[in-house]
């Protein structure tokens, strides 16, 4: 890129030499003088020996990535002093205690040495001769097992605070350590120069920075110049924790903590610095509840790959937000602009957006570009508002319409099964099949005649006869049910209930259905498979051993179980054991919304007991959970006998 840009500065064409992927194994003696620009990478020089460069004393950037560096002379650079960019990247330099080439550019700004194999490090005089050192990479090294390694070198003996310290404490304006086993990051010693600090990929936890003096945690006040931080990928879990940590960076403006595993506790306040305008909260586990704990002047948030249901209304202000994206969340409609007033772009892709609900966009005053991609759209009436939108977004030079990103090929009907892929730019209905009143003035007329021809072939068949059995039978049936248990009934059981998951919703079932039905409320006996399989027998022999000593078979839905093959083997063996104990023996517990056309074909007893049978849904809202543990307590309460001949 540097060379690129001194060629549109006018510099000769002898100042700029590309000699990359030419097989070289050493550097060329023959260059002209005049050279400013160098460019040896992706070769087979394995080591620079003194001379290597003596006639090239204007040299300036010097690129020797993807080499197979393994020595550099320690006079190696002598010769050009105005050497400003040194690319080492992508080599095999593993000792840099001896690497003493570094005294001889003293007027190096950018050295990049991520992508080597160091072994051994130290605190020496490399790095702090480089005065005028702006940029440092080095990433991708081995540096924790470096730090080990060097605490057993007779000249050298520091801790790994001290490494630390030694990064943090640099006068340079840019630091990167990407790709590192890092496990911490200190705050500076003194007000830090540093505009610009990169730590992706790394093992830094939410102690970054911080300084643990007991009995306090003292948070970091000298990194007030800086403007850009990038935690991605690390090992962070709290997002008002990190809040904290960053508090007194006045100056910080982007934010990027994706790909981490963060979440946010309701109602703890948040304490960001007030500059802040970007910030990237990707993938990671934050549900709606991180509207607030938002910086105030935010103006581009990211928060796709999320766990999104719904964005509140009027729990929180970004009155700069201009871009939100919410891609592939969990929202089941277009969110309210009230809160954020200024909006322009709005990203939804892959999210649950069945039909759209248009109005809540004239809520979004400034909004411009929308993208509702990739939704499981129903091609139903409710969906002609938004197909509408979406028609006029077509028109061009309107500045009244929102265009609609990726229209019309990233828009098709997932439902019904008829109009399966689907664009809804071809999809139609009539207006009489969606206007109520012209529906029934069609169908008045005829419906009459229908209901009276049918009225005297039911009399003349006798119908009602027949209709009177089945009441019958069906009462019958219903007492059958909510009769008392016999002691008989129970015989041989030995759980209240089995339960059957998807192994991606484990989490769900450890921290919140166990302890909620087992714990001191519920007193509930569960067969679980990790506690209650019996060691020798087969997976098949094993459930269905469960299923008959289960009183109850619960079955916790999501789109994972129905992709599980064990999930309908379970589900299997439970349909066949509710024939004797009744069709209430079986439970239904709805994670996360299911719609019907989304379960395969194989899971047909599935999709025979959720059109019959109610099921329980798990609420979003936490003050609704008591509610559904004791609905599902209730469910699953029985007396069952102990070893002993007591019953619990």
């Amino acid at each position: 890129m540097t060379m690129l840009l001194a060629l549109h500065r006018g510099i000769s064409s002898n100042a700029v030499i590309d000699l990359s992927s030419t097989n070289l194994s050493c550097v060329p003696r023959d260059l002209p003088p005049a050279v400013e620009f160098l460019d040896l990478s992706r070769n087979h020089i394995r080591q620079l020996l003194w001379g290597d460069f003596e006639n090239t004393t204007c040299l300036r950037f010097l690129n020797l990535s993807r080499n197979t560096l393994e020595e550099i002379d320690p006079a190696a650079f002598c010769a050009t002093p105005l050497l400003r960019d040194l690319d080492l990247s992508h080599n095999r330099l593993r000792n840099l205690l001896d690497q003493r080439y570094l005294f001889c550019t003293r007027n190096l700004r950018v050295l990049n040495l991520s992508f080597n194999a160091f072994v051994n490090m130290t605190l020496g005089e490399e790095f702090r001769s480089l005065a005028t050192l702006e940029k440092l990479a080095v990433g991708a090294n081995n540096i924790r097992a470096a730090w080990k390694r060097s605490a057993s070198l007779n000249s050298v003996i520091f801790s790994q605070e001290s490494v630390y310290s030694f990064f943090i404490n640099m006068p340079i304006d840019i630091l990167a350590i990407v790709d590192t086993p890092i496990i911490h990051m200190t705050c500076p010693n003194y007000q830090s120069p540093v505009s610009k600090l990169d730590f992706s990929n790394c093992a830094l936890p939410d102690t970054i920075f911080c300084r643990m003096e007991s009995p306090e945690t003292q948070e970091c006040k000298n990194l007030i110049n800086l403007n850009e931080l990038i935690l991605r990928g690390n090992n962070l879990k709290s997002l008002q924790t990190l809040s904290k940590r960053m508090q007194y960076m006045s100056s910080l403006k982007l934010l990027d903590l994706s790909l981490n595993s963060l979440t946010y506790e309701s109602q703890v306040e948040c304490v960001w610095p007030a500059n802040i305008t970007h910030m990237n909260l990707s993938s990671n586990r934050l549900d709606h509840s991180v509207f607030e704990c938002l910086p105030n002047g935010i103006k581009m948030l990211d928060l796709q790959n999320n766990q999104v249901s719904v964005v509140p209304k009027s729990l929180f202000h970004l009155d700069f937000l201009l871009t939100l994206n919410l891609s592939t969340n969990r929202l089941r409609d277009l969110p309210v602009c009230n809160s954020f007033p200024a909006l322009t772009l709005l990203l939804l892709r892959e999210n649950s957006l069945h039909a759209p609900f248009v109005s809540n966009l004239e809520s979004c005053p400034k909004l411009e570009h929308l993208d509702v991609s990739h939704n499981p759209f129903t091609c139903t009436c409710a969906l002609r508002g938004f197909r509408s939108l979406a028609i006029k977004s077509e028109r061009k030079n309107d500045p009244t319409t929102i265009k609609l990103l990726n229209w019309p090929s990233a828009y098709y009907c997932s439902y019904p099964k008829t109009l399966r892929n689907l664009t809804l730019k071809n999809f139609r209905i009539p207006e009489v099949s969606c206007n109520a009143g012209l529906l029934a003035a069609t169908i008045l007329v005829p419906s009459v005649v229908m209901i009276i021809a049918i009225t005297v072939l039911c009399h003349h068949l006798d119908v009602p006869w027949y209709m009177g059995m089945v009441w019958k039978w069906t009462r019958a049936k219903h007492r059958a049910r909510t009769h008392q248990v016999r002691p008989q009934d129970i015989v041989g059981v030995e759980f209240h209930a089995f339960v059957s998951y998807s192994q991606h919703d484990v989490e769900w079932v450890k921290n919140s259905l166990l302890p909620n039905l087992q714990g001191p409320e519920g007193g509930l006996n569960i067969c679980h498979h990790e506690k209650n399989f019996l060691a020798g027998k087969s997976i098949v022999q094993n459930i269905i051993r469960c299923v008959e000593k289960s009183w109850r078979c619960i079955f916790v839905l999501s789109a994972h179980f129905v992709k599980s093959e064990w999930c309908n083997y379970e589900l299997y063996f439970a349909s066949h054991q509710h024939l004797s104990r009744g069709p209430d023996s079986v439970v239904l517990v709805l994670l996360e919304p299911l719609p019907q056309y989304l379960i395969p074909t194989k899971f047909h007893q599935l999709k025979s007991m959720m059109s019959r049978y109610t099921y329980l849904e798990w609420p979003q809202d936490r003050a609704k959970h008591r509610m559904f543990w004791a609905n599902l307590r209730a469910a699953l309460q029985v007396d069952l006998p102990t070893p002993g001949g007591t019953r619990f």
